[in-house]
């Protein structure tokens, strides 16, 4: 049965209680994930995305997204040209509306399971997925500040599950550096996926020490390493441009990477098309 996934909150500066709405088994979350640690202000413009990742134990054919951004002494919107990730980007209908004088922005996709040219439901199987990024703009001088993105405009008649604020610091103000240390381990779908010329992988250390990240092929053969080391605790981003360990191209397919560190071993699939 596909259930139908609808975000929705009241903004809040301390707590927030909004999400999906979610029908039998497992709740519907949203998260604000993987934000730079901070943007120094400069004389220019510059810009930096907010990714936005799901998980469901169920097929979602649509989302009404409301979101905002809390930047106390200002300087900071979300932008047009939010890039939506496979399957949103087959979707039927996708599209985003900023109200930057409220600082808001609204997203909303549908997908007909009975179209011919979307068959492609927002299914993660209880895992994070990566399925669209917030394109921020960021003022030249902006002030030191903390800038939150939240959810607003609550929905009556929904039965919310777990919702993840993102966090951005600009300039030399921000998050204390004990907060910034991630409370588990954690390593994040490939995004984007399927992909072609590079696939980008994050994944959080709760602590330090030897940390291995490797791909491996169909038949278990390990076909490259990309970490092999020692290293602090804190939030990380690897790209793999598809090549083994010698440097030469591998084919199209299924390929898996792996995460091992102390006390921790996670597998995850990305699928490879040229």
């Amino acid at each position: 049965m596909i259930r139908i996934m609808v975000l929705s909150a009241a903004l809040l500066l301390v707590g927030v209680s909004a999400l999906f709405a979610q029908g039998p088994g497992m709740p519907d979350s949203l998260i604000i994930a993987c934000l730079p640690d901070h943007v120094d202000s400069s004389n220019s413009y510059q810009f930096c995305f907010a990714r936005l990742c799901a998980v469901t134990d169920d097929s979602v054919t649509y989302f009404n997204l409301p979101l905002a951004w809390i930047a106390p002494l200002g300087g900071i919107m979300v932008g047009p040209g939010t890039i939506y990730d496979w399957p949103l980007n087959a979707w039927d209908v996708i599209f985003d509306t900023v109200m930057a004088n409220e600082s808001r922005i609204r997203l909303f996709g549908f997908c007909s399971t009975e179209s011919d040219t979307c068959e492609y439901p927002l299914f993660t199987d209880g895992e994070r997925f990566h399925f669209a990024s917030l394109r921020l703009i960021v003022a030249p001088n902006t002030p030191s500040q903390l800038v939150v993105i939240d959810t607003f405009a609550a929905v009556p008649g929904f039965s919310f599950s777990a919702f993840q604020r993102g966090f951005l610091s600009i300039g030399s103000v921000g998050i204390d550096p004990d907060d910034r240390i991630p409370g588990e381990f954690s390593l994040c779908q490939n995004y984007p996926n399927p992909f072609n010329a590079s696939a980008t992988i994050e994944y959080s250390l709760h602590y330090g020490g030897p940390v291995r990240l490797e791909v491996f092929d169909l038949l278990g053969r390990r076909v490259a390493t990309l970490i092999d080391g020692v290293s602090s605790p804190g939030a990380y981003a690897i790209q793999w441009q598809g090549r083994d360990d010698g440097g030469n191209g591998v084919p199209s397919g299924v390929y898996f990477y792996r995460l091992s560190a102390e006390g921790f071993v996670q597998t995850k699939r990305m699928l490879l098309l040229k």
